[in-house]
C-alpha cells in the first residue's frame, strides 16, 4: 500500500511539476492585448505630403486639415490613430474632412503651408510639437484652429476634445470663405477631386 502511495504521489507530483509551466506562461489576456497591439501597428494614416493642396481639398468640402503629430515610439499614438483619427476618415459628421500623419522623428519630406519642401521632424519642431501624440486642426491657410489636443489623458473625453477641435476648424474655414482677402471655402471654390 505504501509503493503505491508513493508511485501514485509521485505521478501526480510529476505531473504538475511539467504541467504548470506550460500553463503559467499562458495569459490569455496578455495575448489578447498583444494582439490587440498589433493590428493597432499595422492600421496606418496617409502622411501628409503637401499641406497646402491637402488643407484646401479638405477646405473645399467645409473641412479643415486634421493632423496627428506622432512617434515610431509612441504607443500612445496608436491608440489615437486607431480609435479617432482612422474612424475620422468614414464619419458621416465630417463629410470630405482630411486626417494626415507627421512623425517628428522622420526625415520624410514634406511641403509646408508656405510651400517649402521641410522634414517631417523640422515641421514638427517648427510648430511646437514635443509630446505625442499630439492632433492640430488646420484651416485651408495654415493656421491652428483653436488649441491643439496633447496626449491622452482621458480617453472617455478625448473624441469630445477632438470633436471641438474640428468644429473649431470647420468655423475658421467658413469665416475664411466669408473673407475678402481669403480664397472662397464654400464647395467648387477650390479644385476639388
Amino acid at each position: 500500500m505504501s509503493l503505491m502511495n508513493t508511485s501514485l504521489f509521485s505521478f501526480i507530483a510529476a505531473t504538475i511539476l511539467f504541467t504548470v509551466p506550460v500553463f503559467a506562461g499562458m495569459d490569455v489576456d496578455t495575448d489578447d492585448e498583444e494582439n490587440a497591439e498589433m493590428e493597432m501597428d499595422t492600421e496606418k494614416l496617409p502622411w501628409a505630403v503637401d499641406l497646402i493642396a491637402e488643407s484646401r481639398k479638405a477646405a473645399c468640402h467645409g473641412q479643415p486639415l486634421v493632423v496627428m503629430f506622432g512617434s515610431s515610439r509612441c504607443p500612445y499614438c496608436s491608440v489615437v490613430r486607431s480609435l479617432y483619427m482612422i474612424p475620422l476618415m468614414d464619419d458621416e459628421r465630417y463629410p470630405g474632412i482630411l486626417t494626415r500623419e507627421l512623425e517628428t522623428d522622420s526625415d520624410q519630406l514634406v511641403r509646408d503651408f508656405t510651400g517649402k519642401q521641410v522634414t517631417m521632424s523640422e515641421l514638427a519642431a517648427r510648430h511646437g510639437v514635443t509630446l505625442v501624440p499630439q492632433v492640430v486642426v488646420f484651416g485651408p491657410d495654415g493656421r491652428q484652429a483653436g488649441k491643439p489636443i496633447i496626449g491622452i489623458s482621458n480617453e472617455d473625453f478625448y473624441g469630445y476634445y477632438l470633436d471641438q477641435a474640428i468644429v473649431a476648424g470647420i468655423e475658421m474655414v467658413k469665416r475664411m470663405g466669408s473673407s475678402i482677402d481669403a480664397p472662397s471655402a464654400l464647395p467648387g471654390a477650390y479644385v476639388c477631386d
